[in-house]
């Protein structure tokens, strides 16, 4: 498993010309593949023969052709008409060079397989507003190795290792979206590096006649650190204006020094045997371990943000005094440790053919459990026994094989991110203050403080928390049951057609962190606590939106908890509705398989995605902080939030197809055409339980 664990995106960047061939599991897949409620890439690499093999490979994607995205802009505060997003300016070049070389180093027995790949990736866009401009750089190496060992008959031992380490610098400097002039000064520059090395050792063999075993124990390191050139200035944000203006400290706002680290066992085993029919039974067990080390702190410590006055007149819930135009909002975020997640599954599973392989059926259970910990290294969230039935079926309808329907039941379970242990059950310190914003000194790099306007809000004070207080004792584990029915005929050998329904519920098993001031004050005061108010508080837990909460609260402020201070939170207190995510879709294909002249694949596909939840992380505000969004931060960030999702793609046509001009010649073609996403608007508030200006 070379994806990320720490909140999904960006895995290990492995490139094309290393692998062999990719199994793409978009759905429906089998008790063997877990920790997902999407879809599976199972790939494998290329590896040697006792033929002698090499090769080079050069690719250049340049920019000429490129089309660019339509830019999207926003009336400001100054009635100013400004970008939100502006593309165009948008330039990237891609390219890459590979050799490679295959063989045997002990003919029948011991095969080789090694790539090394140079790399260039140089982007460009303009960004925050259209007031700054960008440039992405990347050009580190890539290397692969396969071995292969064949000590005896029917036995192998392989070695898979990569290393695809990089540093992307992003060099920033101002830009001028009226004349569509970017400045000539001095770069900020950020450097961000990504990637490491990765170890995989696995044994396959086949002992009497119909039972293989096959075990495997692989390691992996991926660099996630953040640094630049600014990291000892404070990050500062002018948002006088109604749109953001970056001033100075590190463009990623950020800087970390993290890491995470996989470590994977696993065992699998295979036995044929008939009795009623045929029968594939396949069982197996998986262990990671898995490890973030992050040290991570605000630019310079410090993250201020200029603020013009609203018409309400209140800044962070008070009223300015008079003659203020402008506020400062102050930040302090650290944090620090490492958080360590282990994950357990076993899978079994039955491939029974009966009525002389008219029908087929796939019968699996998978079982997951996973325990999120600390920076101390204690227990914070465990789940066990996580019963994940996998149920298939086909039918041959007319008995010569031509039409096939097919039924597939899954229930698919998604542990939690690490991204969680780090926000969530770590020694965070996070707070923020507004003052009065009296000057700014000429360069806009130095605020002068006034007044201070409202409390200061303490979201998290530097240490660790008893995980009674910050997690539902209840919580219930988040999957999704996904129902697929189709039915496919064979006109030809060559040529197959058919319709696939797929429907995918996640109901009320979300999970999430949510916001608990306003529910801990009214369960306080009837419950003999009258004089508690958590307001400001900014109590997080992570639970399951629309359901109770059972935690603990330190309501008598004596620093410990007991007994009487359990409290249960009902939905009604809470005042959050249910986590809710529907895909429907209907898909028509047609795929004639190659016969050495042709190929082609075509789809049309129907979907439709509603709810009032994403998921991990939420594109359409490019939040990336995995199972801690804004989502259920407060009840009114949830009113009108139930619609269609942000993945809604309502129709899509897909084709795909290859053509032999000549013996030597082949030509192809990849189309993609889906409609756009929903548009959705978003606003500000003043919010009484998560502070003013809210997002």
């Amino acid at each position: 498993n070379i994806s990320n664990f720490r909140n999904g995106l960006n895995p290990a960047t492995v490139p094309f010309d290393f692998y062999q061939n990719f199994e793409i599991k978009t759905g429906a897949y089998s008790a063997e593949f877990g920790r997902s409620t999407g879809g599976v890439i199972n790939a494998t690499t290329k590896r040697g023969s006792n033929e002698y093999h090499a090769g080079a490979k050069v690719v250049w994607a340049a920019n000429a052709g490129r089309a660019d995205a339509p830019s999207s802009y926003f009336t400001n505060l100054k009635n100013d008409v400004v970008p939100r997003v502006y593309n165009g300016a948008d330039s990237l070049d891609e390219r890459e060079a590979n050799v490679y070389a295959s063989g045997a180093l002990w003919k029948d027995k011991i095969f080789f397989y090694g790539i090394y790949q140079l790399r260039k990736n140089v982007k460009e866009d303009v960004t925050t507003n259209g007031t700054q401009f960008l440039t992405k750089t990347s050009d580190d190496p890539f290397w692969g190795a396969k071995i292969d060992i064949h000590p005896f008959a029917n036995h192998r031992l392989e070695y898979t290792g990569f290393q695809d380490k990089n540093r992307r610098t992003d060099s920033q400097v101002p830009y001028d979206f009226a004349s569509k002039t970017k400045a000539k000064s001095a770069p900020a520059l950020n450097f961000l590096d990504r990637g490491g090395l990765t170890h995989i050792a696995s044994y396959t063999g086949v002992f009497i006649e119909k039972l293989q075993i096959s075990a495997m124990y692989g390691q992996s390191t991926q660099n996630r650190t953040d640094s630049g050139t600014q990291d000892n200035l404070p990050f500062i944000y002018d948002g006088r204006s109604g749109s953001l203006v970056y001033i100075q400290g590190n463009p990623n706002l950020l800087t970390s020094q993290a890491s995470d680290k996989r470590k994977a066992t696993r065992i699998d085993a295979e036995y044929s045997f008939d009795l009623l029919g045929s029968h594939r039974v396949r069982a197996g067990f998986d262990r990671e371990n898995n490890l973030s080390d992050d040290k991570s702190v605000y630019s310079g410590g410090l993250y201020y943000r200029y603020y013009a006055i609203p018409s309400s007149g209140k800044i962070n819930g008070v009223a300015v005094p008079a003659g203020t135009t402008a506020a400062v909002r102050s930040r302090i975020y650290q944090n620090g440790g490492s958080f360590a997640v282990k994950s357990d599954a076993w899978y079994l599973e039955d491939n029974w053919s009966l009525m002389n392989d008219r029908l087929n059926l796939r019968l699996g259970l998978r079982n997951e459990s996973f325990e999120n910990l600390n920076t101390a290294g204690d227990v914070f969230i465990q789940i066990k026994n996580q019963y994940a039935p996998r149920l298939g079926a086909t039918y041959d309808l007319s008995g010569d094989k031509k039409t096939k329907l097919f039924a597939n039941f899954g229930r698919y379970h998604l542990p939690v991110a690490s991204n969680t242990n780090v926000r969530l059950a770590g020694a965070e310190l996070f707070t923020e203050q507004y003052n009065v914003l009296t000057s700014v000194s000429a360069d806009g790099k130095v605020p002068v403080l006034g007044g201070q306007l409202g409390i200061k809000n303490i979201y998290s004070d530097g240490t660790i928390k008893d995980r009674r207080t910050i997690v539902d004792l209840d919580v219930k584990p988040m999957y999704q049951d996904e129902w697929v029915l189709g039915i496919q005929h064979a006109f030809t050998k060559k040529v197959t057609a058919g319709v696939r329904f797929t429907n995918r519920q996640l109901d009320a098993t979300a999970m999430d962190d949510v916001i608990v001031d306003h529910a801990l004050t009214a369960w306080a005061q009837t419950h003999g606590f009258a004089g508690f108010d958590a307001t400001g508080e900014h109590a997080y837990v992570l639970a399951n939106p629309g359901r109770p909460i059972h935690m603990f609260w330190d309501f008598d402020g004596s620093g410990t908890l007991d007994k009487n201070e359990e409290a249960f939170l009902s939905p009604e207190l809470l005042q959050y509705p249910k986590a809710v995510r529907k895909y429907y879709s209907a898909e028509v294909f047609l795929e004639k398989s190659w016969d050495s002249k042709w190929s082609a694949q075509l789809s049309y596909t129907w979907a439709q995605s509603m709810g009032n939840y994403e998921g991990w992380v939420l594109s359409d505000t490019g939040q990336d902080d995995a199972g801690i969004t804004t989502l259920f931060d407060s009840p009114l960030i949830t009113n009108n939030t139930y619609g269609y999702l942000p993945n809604d793609r309502r129709h899509q046509l897909k084709a795909f197809g290859a053509y032999a001009i000549t013996p030597e010649l082949t030509g192809g073609l990849n189309m993609l055409v889906s409609s756009g996403r929903p548009i959705n608007k978003f606003g500000f508030l003043d919010d009484p339980v998560r502070g003013s200006g809210s997002n």
